[in-house]
């Protein structure tokens, strides 16, 4: 038993092993997998004949000729299973349906304002629901792209047991309702974190601020996430109101979030400057980085910029983020993919 327990571990090991280079790699041939996974040729066969076999994997002739056959190729099916995405804005709610290729096949305007709380959570999962209701509708992941400055509160949905309930993140309702993995991201955020991917620009420790209808902090230190005890978003606009840094999400009050609102778009340029020197002050006291990324939705931002980088000259480099937001949606499906790829070989 205990062999036959030890075969079954290796096996999966080297399935996931493969799989998840095919995913990487996006096309490959076996001789390349084995070399890349460090495997027998005779190990790729097997691991390769059971993912063809299942429709998870595909063979296919290209490549260019070198006087023989063309070679073989691997690549995920593309039709094996579907992603889902939702952007949510105050401007609306849209969802996306795209294949393991990362293809757009259908796109959606759920509604032209923002739903929040148990709303949200209605509309996402009917959408999840109906693509899994159709043919070929395995969905593998799903991913919310949500606007920077969204309050917490309006993500967040009552969820009742039947014994207790308790305001969750609409994500984790989501994920348990419809049965598959649910990832949320920040847009802003997110589009830095793949030009900085993409770019080939070495930056290990850095800050990101969003300015919006509230400030938000994030900050990247050993090129890991820092997380509070609720998420990775640091909620500053108190701090720059009162010009301390809290260090800690406000409590998502509606009416304290509505005064904020007011209150920093009456802060000028010079006054918003002065706010946003002193909260990054402090905030190198707990996170030491070296870089400031400053985006969001403010006329000014070119000069608060400006005003920022000459506020910190020689002590850290401040830079404007505004980044194309064109392929979010395909990295973002690429990042759920392969975050969940063990669950391609158990559904």
């Amino acid at each position: 038993m205990a062999n036959a327990k030890s075969l079954k571990d290796v096996k999966i090991f080297n399935t996931e092993k493969v799989l998840s280079c095919i995913l990487e790699r996006r096309s490959i041939s076996r001789v390349e997998l084995a070399e890349a996974c460090s495997l027998a040729p005779s190990t790729i066969g097997q691991v390769v004949s059971g993912l063809v076999n299942d429709g998870l994997v595909q063979e296919y002739q290209a490549g260019a000729s070198t006087g023989g056959r063309r070679p073989i190729l691997l690549k995920v099916n593309p039709d094996y299973g579907r992603i889902v995405l939702f952007r949510i804005s105050r401007d609306g709610l849209s969802a996306k349906e795209l294949d393991l290729d990362y293809r757009s096949l259908r796109e959606e305007k759920l509604s032209e304002r923002m739903p929040a709380g148990n709303r949200l959570l209605e509309m996402t999962a009917a959408f999840v629901r109906q693509v899994q209701g159709t043919v070929g509708g395995r969905v593998l992941g799903v991913g919310l792209l949500c606007q920077d400055d969204i309050p917490e509160y309006d993500l967040m949905t009552e969820f009742s047991t039947g014994v207790m309930s308790d305001v969750v993140p609409v994500e984790k309702v989501l994920s348990a309702r419809c049965n598959v993995p649910v990832k949320k991201e920040l847009t802003n955020r997110y589009t830095l974190n793949c030009y900085l991917q993409n770019s080939g620009i070495r930056c290990e420790n850095y800050a990101f601020l969003n300015l919006g209808e509230r400030i938000t902090a994030s900050f990247v230190l050993n090129n890991r996430l820092v997380h509070n005890s609720n998420d990775a978003v640091f909620d500053v606009s108190s701090a720059v109101l009162a010009g301390s840094y809290a260090g800690v999400q406000m409590p998502g009050s509606p009416a304290l979030a509505m005064a904020q609102e007011l209150a920093l778009k009456r802060l000028s340029l010079p006054e918003m400057a002065e706010k946003l020197t002193g909260v990054i002050n402090s905030a190198l006291l707990f996170f030491p980085v070296d870089n400031v990324f400053v985006g969001g939705n403010v006329e000014y931002l070119d000069e608060l910029v400006d005003r920022l980088t000459r506020s910190f000259y020689l002590k850290l480099a401040v830079w404007k983020a505004d980044f194309e937001k064109t392929h979010i949606s395909a990295s973002f499906a690429r990042q759920i993919l392969l975050e969940n790829y063990r669950r391609l070989l158990i559904t």
